[in-house]
């Protein structure tokens, strides 16, 4: 369903996996809508059905100028460059593979790590004994690296629960594009390496945050948590900080 998401969600981990009483608390609000969520998603249905017309050829063109009459000049632009860098990516993978597939939007499913876990990967490509995670952040503020970010890894471990017994994977490559901020990171790791992360880091605070466990840990992570502006943990956090400057000045 549109606007769905799973509880222990791939884009939400950075923050479930470091606080994991976060879940119990964010329970008790609604999804927050804003400008800039809507803009996201707009830019995410303009770049998928492009990569749906240039990769799968699946889409008519006349589909694609629907889309593309209704984004401005700035999302125009910086959609076409994150679609040319997976159309790039894709082309080169089939000149090392020919059995190379790609998937956009593909819902998969996590749940051998996080409990009832799945999440949508935004392009997937497969061939040989490689795997490409690719993501898109729309968004203007901080660069995201790719680096250690829980995120793009979870997708790889859904494309490989969901694909992987078609494939003898064995590397693995996420890459995290903000065109707007001209800005690519990746990461690269073998699957056992993967594999190792899941089950010695993951797993334990999957399950923590699935059973609702009260454990608070405030930090940059907050940004995003629907409950911050009431979360005691948080502001305890940050009197005890003004109260140190307060006393350090004394």
């Amino acid at each position: 369903m549109p606007g769905e998401h799973a509880k222990l969600s791939a884009s939400g981990s950075k923050r479930w996996m470091e606080c994991p009483g976060s879940i119990l608390l964010e329970e008790m609000y609604e999804e927050e809508d804003s400008e800039y969520a809507a803009e996201g998603t707009q830019a995410h249905a303009l770049a998928e059905i492009m990569l749906r017309h240039q990769v799968l050829k699946s889409v008519m063109e006349s589909n694609v100028q629907e889309l593309w009459d209704k984004a401005d000049a700035e999302m125009r632009r910086y959609t076409t460059e994150y679609v040319e860098y997976c159309k790039d990516l894709y082309d080169n993978m089939m000149l090392k593979h020919k059995d190379t597939v790609a998937f956009i939007e593909e819902r998969v499913r996590y749940d051998e790590w996080a409990e009832e876990g799945y999440g949508t990967v935004d392009f997937c490509v497969i061939g040989g004994d490689e795997i490409h995670i690719v993501d898109l952040k729309y968004g203007k503020g901080v660069p995201v690296s790719a680096e250690g970010n829980p995120q793009p890894r979870l997708y790889a471990k859904g494309a490989l629960q969901e694909l992987g017994f078609l494939y003898d994977l064995k590397k693995i490559k996420m890459h995290i594009v903000q065109p707007r901020l001209q800005s690519i990171s990746t990461e690269e790791m073998t699957v056992a390496e993967l594999l190792k992360w899941g089950e010695d880091v993951l797993i334990p605070r999957a399950k923590k945050a699935f059973i609702g466990t009260r454990e608070y840990s405030p930090g940059s992570h907050c940004k995003f948590c629907k409950a911050r502006a009431t979360c005691k943990a948080r502001a305890n956090k940050v009197l005890n900080s003004i109260a140190a400057i307060l006393t350090k000045g004394e």
